[in-house]
């Protein structure tokens, strides 16, 4: 817990002696701290229930998660966030130089949709996201071939608990196209049917463990100009995820379940990554 220039002056060794002891005699290498927002202890424990009702349904029902559409939006900027660490300029004179950037960058927000048979999307939003819009990207998901052809038999639905998902008209939408195959919070209370997704659990969802960084990873490098070639990227980069890739990441689902398990609600993505 101490950093090698304290252990250095504690134990009256060089810095650089420190250093190649800890690492070539101790094996030993520094470890980032990871840091996360504070689950509260209600959450905790929505997250354990969750975990365990649904690992009950894959382990005694053969209960297929493949089959289950999740679904989430997030922020694309076109001015993307870059790492300050790598600014340096290396010269026998401070140029002083200072990149300008506009407080707000244009941003797009995608919705889309992970199963293991592929993704449904990108859906884009410029505007706030509202009830009514979500509506309408709901509309144009249940319309996809991929969702018409299984409708009737399998597939489950889920989303998160994004204020503009937790409508009357949201619910009614989706216990008209899925009924009872929902996972989502508050879905129950006005259906008395499907599942509670619970709060504080990015870690759960494949667009958030998987979706969304591999796509900024791909658009960003590609430095898009405009709101409309930033779209085209992201639309370009779902094309390139292959359905053996999304079928992967469905299985790591399991996986993180029973880590959540493990780690009795809490945060498990330490373990993971």
């Amino acid at each position: 817990m101490s950093s090698v220039c304290r252990i250095a002056s504690e134990t009256g060794l060089k810095r650089s002696s420190t250093l190649k002891i800890l690492r070539k005699s101790l094996h030993m290498f520094p470890f980032k701290i990871q840091t996360h927002q504070a689950i509260p202890v209600r959450a905790v424990q929505q997250r354990v229930d969750f975990a365990n009702q649904m690992l009950t349904m894959i382990d005694s029902e053969g209960f297929d998660v493949g089959c289950i559409w999740f679904t989430d939006e997030a922020h694309f900027h076109l001015n993307a966030i870059e790492n300050k660490q790598n600014w340096r300029f290396w010269g026998s004179e401070n140029p002083y130089w200072c990149e300008a950037k506009s407080l707000y960058s244009p941003k797009v927000t995608v919705w889309a949709a992970v199963c293991s048979r592929g993704i449904i999307g990108p859906f884009f939003i410029r505007e706030t996201v509202t009830s009514e819009r979500y509506v309408a990207i709901l509309e144009q998901f249940v319309a996809t071939p991929q969702v018409l052809e299984d409708r009737p038999r399998t597939e489950w639905f889920m989303q998160d608990g994004a204020r503009p998902h937790r409508t009357e008209q949201v619910f009614r939408f989706l216990d008209e196209y899925f009924g009872n195959r929902v996972i989502a919070l508050e879905y129950p209370k006005f259906t008395g049917a499907g599942m509670d997704w619970p709060p504080y659990s990015p870690d759960l969802t494949p667009c958030d463990y998987f979706l969304w960084g591999t796509l900024k990873d791909i658009v960003y490098p590609k430095h898009p100009a405009t709101l409309d070639e930033l779209e085209s990227a992201i639309f370009v980069a779902c094309e390139s995820i292959s359905i053996e890739t999304v079928r992967n990441v469905m299985a790591n689902f399991i996986l993180r379940l029973r880590h959540l398990c493990c780690a009795n609600g809490e945060h498990f993505e330490n373990i993971v990554m």
